[in-house]
């Protein structure tokens, strides 16, 4: 053999290898989707199981100004993860938390759907995401990562953006761990608070439901007397729906001021006062919600907020992984 054919056939095998190594990836990694203890199964699109890359990317997105055609925001723009990700200077944020049991989206139910098709609302109607901006050789390369080619779409970025939504899981608070044998995990005042919260007494376990603290579903619970067209019937244009909003997860809840759709409460406090004394009547109250409240004694109220302290997730509010990428 020549020289000449020894440095052809040597070309040819670099050639090879980086073809393989930049196009035969193999199949994005499946990402361990271990939930806390008592959570219900987390529902999965069929077309977008969670893997690593699809996460990678998806966590990047969250955080990247690209996906907003002036670069002037991103989802963490809004959504802060030392508030539970919500935001205490933007009114009506719901906290991105445990989404991935929801089906509907935003405080009156204003979307309806799939995480991913919710995520597909966010990028192409709220962003109005421009992919040219996003066709950047880092990004390229983890769309590729995720997806199995470099084609950087809407759709793409939705469904990476709702695979990372997957992760953001919160269920470690000091509250789990007492649900799961550890009796010093909460304080006396906070136990006291537990039995409130779970009886008849003041009724909150019923919408703040399961694990996740949250039926996921719309009650009207008394703030207006005046209801008329707002809340989820502005949705439906159902009058049996007005002055409904959608039950927030109490997951972090220390962590989320101001409260209620319209942050018209700034501490929790205020929320348990209300509670305790300052329902309103309204043609759509709820029935177990009565009229001017439950009547709650001062150590009532002040053994449910220690309560609603105890449910914040402190791993949750700072682990890295759902924090900004490394640039």
């Amino acid at each position: 053999m020549s020289a000449v054919d020894a440095r052809v056939l040597a070309a040819l095998a670099l050639a090879l290898a980086a073809a393989c190594t930049s196009t035969d990836r193999g199949p994005p990694e499946p990402l361990d989707e271990r939930l806390p203890a008592g959570f219900p199964p987390m529902p999965v699109a069929d077309d977008n199981p969670t893997t690593v890359e699809g996460v990678a990317l998806g966590r990047q997105l969250y955080y990247d100004v690209r996906l907003s055609p002036d670069g002037s925001r991103a989802c963490a723009s809004c959504h802060h993860q030392a508030r539970s990700f919500s935001s205490e200077s933007v009114t009506g944020i719901l906290p991105h938390v445990n989404l991935a049991w929801s089906r509907t989206f935003l405080w009156d139910g204003g979307f309806e759907g799939t995480l991913e098709e919710a995520m597909i609302m966010e990028v192409e109607d709220f962003f109005g995401t421009d992919v040219v901006l996003l066709r950047e050789p880092e990004l390229e390369a983890m769309f590729d990562a995720a997806f199995g080619t470099g084609e950087v779409t809407t759709r793409r970025a939705a469904y990476a953006l709702a695979q990372f939504q997957r992760t953001m899981v919160s269920g470690g608070s000091r509250f789990d761990a007492y649900l799961e044998g550890d009796a010093g995990a909460l304080t006396a005042a906070e136990q006291r608070g537990v039995e409130l919260f779970y009886s008849e007494r003041a009724e909150c376990f019923h919408c703040h439901a399961t694990r996740l603290l949250t039926d996921n579903a719309f009650h009207n619970i008394g703030l207006d007397a005046e209801v008329t067209g707002s809340g989820r019937g502005a949705v439906t244009g159902d009058e049996r729906d007005d002055g409904r909003w959608k039950t927030p997860t109490l997951r972090n809840v220390a962590m989320t001021a101001p409260y209620m759709h319209d942050d018209r409460f700034a501490t929790l406090e205020e929320v348990v006062d209300f509670y305790a004394e300052g329902v309103v009547d309204s043609a759509t109250l709820d029935t177990l919600v009565p009229i001017g409240g439950y009547r709650l004694s001062a150590g009532e109220r002040a053994d449910l907020v220690a309560f609603l302290r105890a449910l914040t997730d402190d791993g949750f509010l700072t682990d890295p992984s759902l924090g900004p990428p490394a640039r």
